[in-house]
Order: C-alpha cells, then structure tokens, then sequence
C-alpha cells in the first residue's frame, strides 16, 4: 500500500520517503516507530528535531545541512546514513545501530558522539580534517573504514573490538603498523591500507 500524506510525503508499507521535498524541519514525528525505512535525505535540514523515535529499517539524512544529529532516532535497526550532510560533530547520534553507519564526506575533526555499538560496519573515511578517531564505537561487528584520512595524528579512540577488517589510509602505514594496531584493538580480519 502506499500513500501520499498531507506534508508530501510518501508513506510505503511502513517506510517513509520525505527526501527531495525542499524540507526546512521535519514534522513532529518523534513519538513514532516506523516499521520501515525513514528516509529524509536531500533536503534543506539543519536538524533531526522531529525524527521518529525508533525506525526499524534504515535511517538516512545524507545531503542536508547538518552540523549535528540531535534529534536523530533513539533505535534504528538497520542503517544509518548520514554523509555528505556536513557534519563537524556526531553528538545525537543513537546509541546502538543495528546495521552500518555511515557518516563519510563530512566535517568531522573526531568521532565524539558516535553510537558505541554498531552491529554492521563503521564509515567515516574521507573526512578530511579527522585528527583523531576519539569517540569512536568500542564494538563494530563487521569493518571500520577510516580511509581516505591522511591527517589522523593517533588512534586513539580506535574500536576495542572490531569484527571484520579494518581500513586505513597507505600514507599512514609506516606511523601506524599493523603490529601497533593490533595491540590496540582486537581486529577478527586484515588491516588493509589504501
């Protein structure tokens, strides 16, 4: 079933699709759990003040004017999507993600903020002022991509725990060894440099 609601919008079996409306805020939905995706990507938003409360699909934001994710959803299930939002700080971001996050092609200068648990992968590569990985999840199930990120300047703040590989930019390579990284974090998979 789908459906046009009243803002625009369009709710699909339990997801709802407001990107690309020209969106300046969100309507309050923040006493709502969407059983599917909520998607709120390509817009004018220069905040999540009205996201739902739990979305148990995917939540994506990316291609806004964020600066923050206050307001973002306490619960996702599955992905979150927040890139190219231009983000300088992660504070407000869910706890707990249940799939990937994604926050890369922003401003961020360090991960403060960050969920500390993500049950899929970790992407914040190609944040070109990322100094410092301070914030970062302690647990990530599956990879941690911090490539494309020449200027980090320790690890610092590295995942405890990471499931699958880890992926770091080949400049940094001979100033962080994989021996070095390995006494940092318990990695299940390769250290892959490029």
């Amino acid at each position: 079933m789908r459906k046009i609601i009243d803002n625009g919008s369009i709710y699909d079996d339990g997801s709802i699709y407001l990107s690309n409306l020209h969106l300046e805020n969100l309507p309050d939905l923040s006493d709502v759990e969407v059983d599917g995706a909520f998607d709120c990507s390509i817009n004018y938003l220069t905040n999540l003040v009205g996201s739902p409360h739990t979305v148990r699909g995917y939540f994506a934001c990316r291609k806004n004017n964020l600066t923050n994710l206050v307001g973002s959803p306490h619960t996702v299930v599955y992905d979150f999507d927040c890139r190219e939002t231009n983000l300088t700080s992660l504070k407000g971001s869910p706890h707990t993600v249940g799939g990937d996050f994604d926050c890369r092609e922003n401003n961020l200068t360090n991960l403060e903020g960050a969920p500390q648990t993500v049950n899929g992968s970790f992407i914040c590569s190609k944040n070109p002022s990322l100094t410092s990985l301070e914030g970062a999840p302690q647990t990530v199930k599956l990879g941690f991509f911090c490539n494309f990120q020449s200027k980090l300047t320790s690890l610092k703040g590295l995942p405890k725990v990471i499931g699958g590989s880890l992926y770091i930019d080949e400049i940094l390579k001979s100033k962080f060894p994989a021996e070095y990284i390995r006494s940092l974090s318990k990695i299940g998979n390769s250290i892959l440099y490029y």
